[in-house]
């Protein structure tokens, strides 16, 4: 069996990570050369930024004072939360970067406590991303459905700013923590047409990521062409290798890693 991944559901390095994008029915494929953080993949990051006194939305359509740092009062959720860091580029943000990163990537997986917590991730900040039947219905944390518990997985691109929502349920007030186990990936995207063809149908092995991206903001357009110099490569049937091919190489042209 070939491996692709270590005991944190990381990447290893020399191998392959896909990250398919549903508003684009596209997918960006990454060669993993060296994980900077190797043997340093977690960050016992602490409670969530919330700040006592601040206001929050309730499920029932009110809002609700944060009772102290770090607490998410009974029936609340938040709005896009980012993750502040001291020396970072942007302090406000620590997975932030702009688009002369694009050598790096970050695989982020979150681990929330409480566990039964929900949370949903929003890309751009400000823009969430669940849809129900082809968007007739949105759904996230302040919805029945559509959300997360207690873990979230993603893949941060440069050029764009995330946003964490979270909400709880529970009909008490709620400390939070959250741990990340991440890699910090230094990657290149193959310049073989042909190796990207038979990762894109499964024959050649990789980790393969959904984003929650539906709708196309044009954010994420722009910070994906601004870093990568393309959106991804399109799906092609297996019969359709040449003309798959010949997309590729012109797609591998305009890439700028």
């Amino acid at each position: 069996m070939n491996k692709v991944t270590d005991e944190y559901g990381l990447v290893l390095e020399g191998k392959y990570i896909t990250v398919f994008i549903p508003a684009t029915s596209r997918a960006l494929v990454f060669r993993v050369k060296s994980r900077v953080n190797r043997g340093y993949e977690i960050i016992n990051y602490g409670p969530l930024p919330l700040t006592a006194g601040s206001t929050l939305p309730t499920f029932e359509g009110g809002s609700v004072s944060v009772p102290a740092d770090g607490v998410i009062p009974a029936r609340a959720y938040t709005t896009g939360i980012s993750f502040p860091m001291r020396g970072t580029f942007d302090e406000t943000d620590m997975w932030y970067v702009p688009e002369d990163y694009r050598d790096r990537l970050f695989h982020v997986k979150q681990k929330i406590t409480p566990g039964f917590l929900r949370v949903e991730v929003q890309i751009p900040v400000g823009v969430g991303q669940g849809r129900f039947q082809k968007g007739r219905v949105m759904v996230g944390v302040d919805k029945d459905f559509g959300f997360a518990r207690g873990t979230l997985e993603v893949v941060h691109f440069p050029k764009i700013r995330y946003g964490y929502r979270y909400g709880n349920d529970a009909n008490v007030n709620l400390r939070t923590f959250i741990q990340f186990v991440y890699a910090e990936y230094e990657v290149e995207i193959p310049k073989n047409a042909s190796l990207i063809f038979d990762t894109l149908i499964g024959k050649n092995p990789s980790y393969w990521i959904t984003m929650r991206i539906n709708v196309l903001d044009p954010s994420i357009e722009r910070g994906l062409t601004e870093t990568y110099g393309i959106l991804g490569f399109p799906f092609y049937r297996v019969d359709e290798r040449d003309v798959a091919i010949k997309e590729y190489e012109s797609l591998l042209s305009q890439c700028k890693i």
